[in-house]
């Protein structure tokens, strides 16, 4: 009995054991604990606090000066790995929030500068994760860039009915992914995948049947989000994106859809 002991209380004390209980502490339980974990990342220089928020493959995109830049993480972490921590504070400002997905509206102030910012977020089998930002600096609420995410919202949905898929092509920005959690896990395809489906159900269906239940519209400056959830013969959906403005106009940069009625 105390050998059995010994082993049992061994194997709790030992390195494989307590790592395991570290991921589980940092495992995010709410799409607001990521968001303060991404902040913290960012204040403390701290590669580990930002890969426990974002999802692998998240973007972060910045428009700045008509500019759009984009930062995988590799990147990111590098360059945190490489600073001194700055001043830094971040705050949630609205939480839009699902089972599954989440939206969230933040400010920054970096080194005295205000950012405003979208984050879009999904529940995946290890906890909250982010799967894309999209922020720009010094961005007001715009109720005219507000009508302009709210016409690709419709545009979207114009696109389903119809499946229609040179109009969804242009609801998108060519580097946009289109994605979905199925069994907790990350899933996306490319626009060009995502028109290549909507021209194979266009072959055998006149387009989609479904009913508009609610809708969510934010945009500042020239960076956005929108919320849409809609009941089909199929169940309840809800789709979630970011959007900027573009040269050719309002595009989505990332589109997340699940099959759940928002909360």
């Amino acid at each position: 009995m105390r050998l059995i002991l010994g082993v049992l209380m061994a194997a709790a004390l030992s390195p494989v054991a307590a790592r395991a209980d570290d991921r589980s502490a940092t495992t995010h339980a709410t799409p607001a604990d990521a968001v303060r974990g991404y902040g913290e990342a960012v204040a403390e220089r701290d590669p580990a606090k930002l890969a426990r928020a974002f999802q692998p493959s998240a973007i972060a995109y910045r428009l700045e000066g008509g500019t759009v830049t984009a930062t995988y993480q590799a990147q990111w972490k590098g360059r945190l790995g490489a600073s001194e921590p700055s001043a830094s504070t971040l705050t949630i400002e609205r939480m839009d929030e699902g089972r599954t997905t989440a939206l969230a509206t933040v400010r920054w102030i970096r080194d005295g500068k205000p950012i405003a910012e979208y984050v879009l977020l999904a529940r995946l089998s290890g906890g909250w994760r982010i799967l894309a930002t999209l922020g720009q600096p010094d961005a007001a609420e715009s109720p005219a860039s507000a009508a302009g995410v709210a016409a690709v919202v419709d545009a979207k949905l114009a696109a389903d009915r119809a499946w229609d898929a040179a109009r969804l092509g242009e609801t998108l920005d060519p580097r946009a992914l289109v994605t979905s959690v199925e069994d907790g896990e990350f899933v996306a395809a490319s626009v060009a995948e995502w028109q290549a489906r909507y021209r194979d159900r266009r072959a055998t269906s006149a387009g989609a049947t479904f009913a508009l239940t609610s809708q969510v519209v934010e945009a500042r400056g020239d960076i956005g989000m929108a919320r849409w959830s809609f009941r089909s013969a199929s169940g309840e959906w809800t789709d979630r994106a970011l959007l900027l403005k573009t040269a050719s106009g309002w595009r989505m940069i990332a589109l997340l859809f699940v099959k759940e009625a928002p909360l």
